[in-house]
């Protein structure tokens, strides 16, 4: 229970409520890493406690099912782990079906040492489907909250987050965007419509094309730039800087690896038999935690992204999430090896920058 109760002070500072609930996010935190599974019955069975198992389950359910706590106090900290004052913001969505029923996250995450970290998220209430122009707005005002607009470099997203109530909306709040656009969408372009695959069908093999004009997309005066590769064309719109537009969305990658860590290369979130939108929600804020801390000491450990060496497929062997993780599972299962410095106490200090 020492440990359980170290990381309860150290969350204190961030979330006051009250220690019982505090104490159980802490040991929730720590079942989640041994575990590595959301599956709650599992997770119960690594908790630090003299209860038997089910009582532990019994006490996980009564908190997903009556507990509340602030998302906004948790993004605070959140942004006060990293400790960055320029953010790169990635949103995307990641659902799946449990049974029959629906889970479909919408996300935003701050791209950081080639992942992403969760800030703002809501289980949409739908099956399956994209989410709304309203919804995306939603989601962005408590981003806000948390970082003030003069302080986002730039908002990355795929080709479903795109509208004109949308572009107009980031336009009108100074929000820096890079968003991919489908060939099909439409462009005025001399005056005339014309599907924006079209203005870029000279763009060749292995080169960009930047329009420093604005065009109107859907209506909107935007950007544009287009890359072809080998996979094909790739086409970004931008409010503003298009000099490093295609630069600038390849980092969007990172919430693809986000999701991978939180599902099969990490926690197995898929493996949560809640289906319940708020509860869900509660679910992926712990999670968010425990990533979070994971990344943290992988980066302490060896660090940046870029320095991690490769496998002969040119990619790192293990990502510096999974890196820390094995670091943090290795000393919480009392495997440390012999003459290892590591201690909890010194990964605690790592999770709080002190």
């Amino acid at each position: 229970m020492e440990e359980v109760s170290s990381l309860a002070r150290k969350l204190k500072h961030h979330l006051p409520l009250h220690q019982a609930r505090i104490t159980f996010i802490a040991q929730f935190i720590l079942a989640l890493i041994r575990s590595r599974s959301t599956d709650l019955y599992r997770v119960a069975e690594e908790f630090q406690t003299t209860a038997d198992s089910e009582s532990s389950y019994r006490r996980i359910k009564r908190f997903f099912a009556d507990y509340e706590y602030s998302y906004e106090q948790l993004g605070q900290l959140i942004l006060a782990c990293l400790e960055i004052d320029r953010f790169t913001l990635c949103m995307d969505r990641t659902n799946w079906k449990h049974g029959s029923q629906d889970v479909n996250y919408l996300v935003i995450s701050i791209a950081w040492q080639g992942n992403s970290i969760p800030i703002v998220w809501e289980c949409l209430d739908k099956n399956g489907g994209n989410s709304n122009t309203q919804e995306r707005i939603a989601v962005m005002k408590r981003v806000l909250k948390l970082i003030p607009a003069d302080q986002i470099d730039s908002l990355l997203a795929d080709r479903e987050f795109i509208g004109h109530d949308w572009f107009e909306w980031l336009d009108q709040h100074n929000l820096r965007c890079r968003l991919r656009v489908k060939e099909s969408f439409p462009v005025e372009h001399n005056g005339t419509n014309i599907a924006i695959g079209q203005l870029c069908r000279g763009v060749m093999l292995n080169q960009t094309v930047t329009w420093y004009t604005k065009k109107k997309v859907s209506g909107v005066p935007l950007y544009i730039s287009a890359h072809r590769s080998l996979k094909g064309l790739l086409i970004v719109v931008a409010t503003s800087k298009p000099e490093t537009m295609i630069t600038d969305y390849s980092r969007r990658w990172g919430i693809e690896t986000l999701f991978g860590c939180l599902k099969s290369r990490g926690f197995d979130l898929e493996s949560t038999h809640m289906t319940q939108h708020d509860r869900m929600d509660k679910l992926l804020g712990l999670l968010t935690l425990a990533f979070t801390w994971c990344l943290i000491v992988g980066h302490w450990k060896h660090g940046d992204a870029t320095f991690l060496p490769l496998n002969k497929h040119y990619r790192p062997a293990k990502s510096l999430f999974r890196l820390g993780l094995d670091i943090l599972r290795r000393v919480l299962k009392n495997r440390c090896a012999s003459g290892d410095a590591v201690t909890f106490e010194g990964l605690l200090n790592i999770l709080s920058r002190s």
